[in-house]
């Protein structure tokens, strides 16, 4: 029975390292499946995300959103200003502890589109249309100071309507730009620190796709880009940032529009499975950190990770070790999360979502408070 066993667990070993799976077949991938030794190194006595408080944001009679966190403490969104003389212009707010109300910053021309916040909380993106044409905008946070970019590099180029996207240090941002000429899209990184743009067309594609979002790597080097196969699914390409092109070394299709950087060599994404991998473009290998996955979000400092999974109404969190997720625990019941956003060091976690209903309640109408935003303070 001895040698039967180690028979059978030196093929399952050479069949995981012959398994190859790309969509793309720009490289082989191998797949990395945890086993019950990876969790060995669980402290029992560990319980990381033992929930302190839970806060709920006030309500609003005006619509907007929140857009994450300018600091530990603070969460900042935009919101209409409906009794505003001029009804174009939303109010940047601040909500701080104990989150019982919002403090007005300052008003944002509202002719922007898909505002995002950097991680370091210290500008507002967005792409504005003005009568001069379209540009890439940065509001300075608190102070309000406004910044038109010129982020395209020919006459021919004109940004698209899609949100910009932060690279995880706030170095980069990145967004889309459409050639008229040329009839294609490309890839516009706009560099903070160098205060210079480039345009970069992808190269080497398996097959057409339009590109949707792109998420560079802390150095510049590297570039996440979602793509859209024209109504026949998406998948996530990763390319090296090479002159004035993007070189795709590897496809895989997804699940959904989410994907990060867990350092420069690394990223995550979901399958269209529901599974949670993350990919080492070192060593091309291909490894499951969770199964059954609708969403997730990651901690700034990539430390920790919350997520939900198919069909509940349950957020969880665990800590990430090497390749696996350890010490997950569920820290909420009650909610399907739609967006997640952890303080910059990870004691708390602004969640939006919806309430779930058993179909047995049949059809219920659905109040302002089943998507009321609730802040989880840990202990």
């Amino acid at each position: 029975m001895r040698y039967r066993y180690k028979g059978l667990v030196l093929c399952i070993a050479i069949a995981l390292i012959i398994l190859t799976g790309c969509s793309s077949g720009l490289q082989s991938e191998t797949i990395i499946i945890p086993g019950a030794e990876t969790e060995q190194a669980v402290d029992e006595g560990s319980r990381p995300f033992q929930v302190r408080t839970i806060y709920r944001m006030p309500e609003s009679k005006e619509q907007g959103e929140l857009l994450g966190w300018s600091s530990s403490e603070s969460v900042v969104g935009l919101f209409y200003e409906t009794e505003a003389v001029n009804a174009a212009k939303l109010s940047l707010q601040r909500f701080s502890p104990p989150y019982e109300r919002a403090d007005h910053l300052l008003e944002i021309e509202m002719n922007k589109f898909s505002y995002q916040l950097s991680p370091n909380g210290k500008y507002v993106s967005g792409i504005a249309k003005t009568d001069e044409g379209v540009f890439l905008q940065l509001t300075a946070y608190p102070g309000g100071e406004v910044e038109s970019l010129e982020a395209t590099t020919e006459a021919n180029q004109e940004l698209w309507f899609e949100e910009p996207a932060w690279s995880g240090n706030s170095r980069f941002v990145s967004y889309m730009v459409m050639e008229s000429n040329k009839r294609q899209s490309s890839i516009g990184i706009y560099d903070t620190e160098s205060e210079s743009a480039r345009v970069h067309r992808l190269k080497g594609l398996e097959t057409e796709a339009l590109p949707l979002k792109v998420i560079v790597s802390d150095d510049g080097k590297m570039a996440l880009i979602v793509l859209d196969e024209y109504g026949h699914g998406r998948r996530i390409a990763m390319g090296a940032v090479n002159g004035n092109t993007i070189d795709v070394q590897y496809e895989h299709e997804i699940g959904a529009d989410q994907a990060a950087w867990l350092n420069d060599d690394q990223f995550v994404f979901l399958g269209t499975e529901g599974t949670l991998y993350v990919y080492d473009r070192r060593n091309h290998e291909l490894s499951i950190l969770l199964e059954k996955v609708d969403s997730f979000e990651f901690s700034q400092d990539r430390k920790y990770v919350a997520y939900s999974q198919n069909g509940e109404d349950t957020i969880y969190a665990g800590k990430l070790q090497g390749k696996n997720v350890l010490s997950a625990e569920p820290i909420y019941h009650g909610v399907i999360p739609s967006k997640m956003y952890w303080s910059p060091h990870h004691r708390r976690l602004l969640v939006n979502g919806r309430k779930n209903y058993s179909k047995e309640k049949g059809p219920v109408a659905i109040e302002p408070t089943d998507q009321q935003p609730f802040i989880i303070e840990f202990k």
